[in-house]
């Protein structure tokens, strides 16, 4: 069988036009935004439903980016979205984030691209080892106290458990998480391999996204681009303006580092 999600010619990489900024940031860091565009996962999702813990909500979006998903999508029906507070150290400003006022919205927005939903459930009859991964995947995570919705329930396509062989029977939402991905991450990479490809996220896509992350932490990006753009003479003075800034806050991070180690150390 041929899986549509990970066959769409319009994934092919191409080379990114020149970005100004590339005159700013450090060779690597542009390497490296380079590599991870090109590794995202477009056909695996998760969907945070009414999660009312932003330690939770960051833990979550910091395990996704750290499996390389590109999207997530947070139900707010009940709670709100109160921002993924200091956990996520920043794994927000890399994902993109999709709110949506009820789970029946959710299900919607899902459905239209194409994405079938799976749930884990105690009384689920197959573990998520034994089943196979295919299509685009949207794993939902239910809130700390009811977990997933009724309307989330009906309308899943999957039903999983995660085995658990202790006491309690729950595990911490982004451990669940964590666990799901490896399995469903992992796997569609497998898969992507086997074509000789990292990732998944179109190539348009990574396009659109690409500007926006070589921005973070370059304080003066929309001055060295419109000097670029309106052909500035003062382009160059203000290329290494954002240069000696971007160097100063290296030195101020390393700073920090070093600190923070040495007092991890002496205690």
């Amino acid at each position: 069988m041929t899986d549509d999600a990970t066959n769409d010619a319009t994934n092919e990489p191409t080379e990114p036009p020149f970005d100004p900024l590339e005159r700013v940031i450090h060779p690597r860091r542009v390497a490296r935004i380079d590599h991870v565009l090109a590794q995202r996962l477009a056909s695996v999702t998760v969907v945070f439903e009414d999660i009312y813990d932003p330690h939770n909500v960051g833990a979550g979006m910091r395990t996704a980016d750290g499996y390389g998903l590109s999207d997530v999508h947070v139900v707010t029906a009940k709670h709100g979205f109160k921002g993924p507070g200091s956990v996520a150290k920043s794994a927000e400003q890399w994902l993109t984030v999709h709110r949506h006022g009820s789970p029946e919205q959710a299900i919607a927005a899902l459905r239209a691209q194409g994405f079938s939903i799976w749930v884990s459930d105690l009384d689920a009859e197959h573990a998520l080892a034994e089943l196979p991964v295919q299509g685009k995947i949207a794993l939902v995570i239910g809130n700390e106290a009811e977990g997933i919705s009724e309307a989330m329930r009906q309308a899943a396509d999957v039903r999983y458990v995660l085995p658990m062989h202790g006491m309690v029977q729950s595990f911490n939402l982004s451990v669940a998480l964590a666990i799901s991905l490896e399995r469903v991450a992992v796997q569609r990479r497998n898969q992507l391999a086997a074509r000789g490809r990292g990732g998944d996220l179109p190539a348009e896509r990574a396009a659109a996204l690409r500007p926006r992350w070589l921005e973070y932490g370059v304080r003066q990006a929309k001055k060295v681009r419109a000097a670029y753009a309106e052909g500035d003479p003062e382009a160059d003075a203000a290329i290494r303006a954002a240069q000696r800034e971007e160097a100063a806050l290296l030195a101020a991070a390393t700073a920090r580092v070093r600190v923070h180690g040495r007092t991890q150390e002496e205690s």
